[in-house]
């Protein structure tokens, strides 16, 4: 009786030490008498007692590194220190066990390494301007890297750029003098704006003062013309006369209302309009 219960009480422990609960963030890669056996995915899983042995235990959720810091120099010589941040996964538990023993360090060795190549073919304008493109980039060159140790880099961000105070006050005074050259270019264009509305007024000012003059001596013209023909033999021009007479009368008229008008000299031809034009209101 007692043999029989040592028996199941061996049994139970065997079979408590072949059951395995693995959690839904881990895998376990398990071994045989020291070589790979089989990895055990989340839930209930049974292994072989003293044959099978949980040798890691892997977690397959995402994986945050933010503290990568590094020394970079762009295109244009330009030294800057970036920060970065990578989020990966292991894919495959069997090859980040046995291909590498510390998967961090290797994720930001292959981080370091690749930002490096990837910074150095670009300015530092582009680094700060176009994040956007750089990490697709990283992210792409990261990712193929990753396969051969089972990692799969989901995630690749430059979060800060950060520059020493000698490159900080070059680009100072360049966005200074980029700011002095688009004002200095806005003020010529106003100047220059400004200069050809001030012609197109002057020209439309003249073309008006063109077009009242030109009608004037139509409507003179037509007026010489329709008194003209209303008359015959010598009245025609007579009445002619009478017209110059009148608009050398309507001029002196306008002369003598000037503000400017002291003193009015009358030469002997406005005279003379006078009297023919009265002379000509009597035959009338």
């Amino acid at each position: 009786m007692e043999l029989i219960l040592a028996l199941v009480v061996v049994l139970v422990l065997i079979v408590l030490l072949g059951l395995k609960i693995v959690p839904q963030s881990e895998n376990y890669v398990v071994t045989r008498l020291g070589a790979y056996h089989r990895t055990l995915d989340a839930g209930v899983n049974v292994i072989v007692p003293f044959l099978d042995r949980v040798h890691s235990k892997v977690p397959v959720n995402d994986q945050v590194l933010n503290d990568i810091s590094l020394e970079v120099v762009s295109a244009d010589n330009v030294v800057f220190g970036a920060q970065l941040l990578v989020v990966y996964r292991i894919d495959n538990p069997e090859a980040a066990v046995f291909r590498v023993n510390k998967i961090d360090e290797l994720v930001i060795g292959l981080v370091q390494s690749l930002v490096r190549s990837e910074l150095g073919k670009v300015e530092l304008d582009a680094v700060q301007s176009d994040r956007g493109s750089l990490n697709l980039a990283l992210l792409e060159a990261l990712e193929d890297a990753g396969k051969t140790y089972g990692i799969r880099i989901s995630r690749s961000e430059i979060t800060d750029v950060r520059l020493n105070d000698t490159t900080q006050k070059a680009m100072a005074e360049v966005l200074a003098a980029e700011r002095e050259r688009r004002a200095a270019i806005t003020r010529a264009e106003g100047v220059r704006r400004a200069t050809e509305l001030n012609a197109d007024a002057e020209l439309y000012e003249a073309q008006r003062r063109a077009d009242g003059i030109l009608a004037i001596a139509q409507a003179n013209a037509e007026s010489n013309r329709v008194i003209a023909g209303s008359l015959e033999g010598e009245n025609a021009r007579d009445a002619l006369t009478f017209q110059t007479a009148r608009m050398q009368v309507e001029a002196l008229e306008g002369l003598a209302k000037s503000s400017n008008a002291k003193l009015i000299m009358l030469p002997g031809g406005p005279s003379n309009s006078f009297r023919e034009a009265a002379a000509i209101m009597k035959e009338f």
